[in-house]
């Protein structure tokens, strides 16, 4: 069966390095089709790459194998490991890339990169990504058992959690995890669905509780104070103006209709936000 191997890293479109790891493997693997997910990750911005690879994990073929490099850490200790999940292959440091996607499940495989048969012949100090990651991609593409790769380890570096906190009297506090090229601020309170006038809140951070709200009971407190109303589309906003929404990913989103929310209300990553009652 042919496999996919879909491709996430901060290389940009730019520079030859993401086309050396796609020779890489097309030299290993010539019959594995790539799937180019992102490489506008910002320069190290780990965070934000495992949060990428967890909005599109639910979109992958089975049995994808996901190749993740935002890896300032290139060089160094940090080891390289690939993953086995229910349905999915994960390739990449070992620097908490792939926090988010453990969420889902504690039943995973991991093996660290050390079988120089599954490497390019030389390994630069600099570039893991063609030298070790894409032919270990590759060669899972060629049904290599994942042991072959090197030793089992289950102690996986893990970044910290998004924020997501109960407030009480309804309130969720979160904050912008980052905003889109439109300008739309994607943030850490969901995931919801919508189920009426209902919102069923099923929490993708898995120490938070689930619960049922009334969505036209709710609203949007920002940093600065102000309030933004809780809609179903852009349009539910006059032109100009601010609302939120349930987004594409199923999280809480915010947006300016016909225009860029970062911009007109200062908000970056990081940026906390109250998910609250009415009033």
């Amino acid at each position: 069966m042919t496999k996919h191997i879909a491709i996430i890293t901060d290389f940009g479109m730019d520079d030859t390095y993401l086309g050396m790891m796609k020779a890489a493997i097309a030299g290993i693997s010539p019959a594995a089709r790539i799937i180019d997910l992102t490489h506008a990750i910002p320069a190290g911005d780990v965070q934000r790459a495992a949060f990428e690879a967890w909005r599109v994990r639910s979109y992958l073929p089975p049995e994808t194998i996901l190749l993740a490099v935002v890896d300032p850490g290139v060089g160094t200790k940090r080891r390289a490991i690939a993953l086995k999940l229910p349905g999915l292959y994960c390739v990449g440091p070992d620097n908490g890339l792939f926090s988010f996607l453990l969420y889902s499940t504690d039943k995973y495989k991991a093996v660290e990169l050390v079988n120089p048969r599954y490497q390019l012949q030389t390994i630069s100090h600099t570039f893991h990504g063609r030298d070790v990651f894409a032919p270990a991609a590759a060669y899972l593409a060629q049904d290599i058992p994942l042991e072959d790769f090197g030793p089992i380890t289950q102690e996986l570096v893990r970044i910290p959690d998004p924020l997501l906190k109960d407030l009480g009297a309804g309130s969720i506090q979160g904050e912008i995890m980052h905003n889109d090229l439109f300008g739309n601020l994607i943030t850490s309170i969901g995931r919801f669905e919508n189920t009426d006038d209902d919102l069923s809140f099923k929490p993708w951070i898995p120490s938070f509780p689930a619960r049922t709200l009334i969505a036209q009971d709710y609203e949007v407190l920002l940093p600065q104070g102000n309030v933004v109303p809780l809609g179903r589309t852009f349009d539910d906003a006059l032109k100009g103006e601010a609302l939120a929404y349930i987004g594409s990913s199923s999280l809480l989103e915010i947006a300016i209709n016909g225009g860029d929310a970062a911009k007109t209300l200062n908000l970056t990553p990081g940026d906390e936000i109250i998910f609250k009652l009415k009033g």
